[in-house]
């Protein structure tokens, strides 16, 4: 068995609670990753780069939290109980499993991305139409 797990968050202000999470589940530093983003090289603020540097107004930025992705490689099903568990302990709103990603594929994260985005439509397309006529809504 090896798979590796992605499991998306709400924020990254519990990103100590999953580390600790995964990490006692038995997993080692090199077997997980944690995307973590860089506020002061966020796109809003990059793209506002010249009214800073000519002393233009402040930029603003949004204060809520950025979600937290995390990847992690499992070898066992043990691992990948004690995985799954901790992420739902820690409040995963999504977990994916993907049984053909290596972690050195997961360390790029856009590439997680799309992966995680190709998964989320075929869930979507594999949905049963659902039709509603005026007369049911009565």
């Amino acid at each position: 068995m090896n798979y590796t797990i992605v499991g998306l968050f709400p924020s990254q202000e519990n990103i100590k609670e999953v580390t600790a999470g995964i990490e006692k589940s038995g997993i080692k530093n090199q077997d997980f990753i944690i995307y973590r983003t860089d506020r002061d090289n966020a796109p809003e603020v990059k793209k506002n780069f010249w009214e800073r540097l000519f002393g233009s107004q402040k930029v603003e930025l949004n204060n809520t939290p950025d979600h937290l992705i995390t990847s992690v490689t499992v070898k066992t099903e043990e691992e990948f109980k004690n995985v799954t568990k901790s992420f739902k302990e820690n409040k995963a709103v999504k977990i994916y499993e993907f049984e053909d990603m290596t972690i050195d594929e997961a360390k790029d994260l856009n590439y997680v991305k799309k992966i995680v985005e190709l998964r989320a439509k075929s869930h979507i397309y594999s949905l049963p139409e659902i039709s509603v006529s005026e007369t049911s809504m009565n």
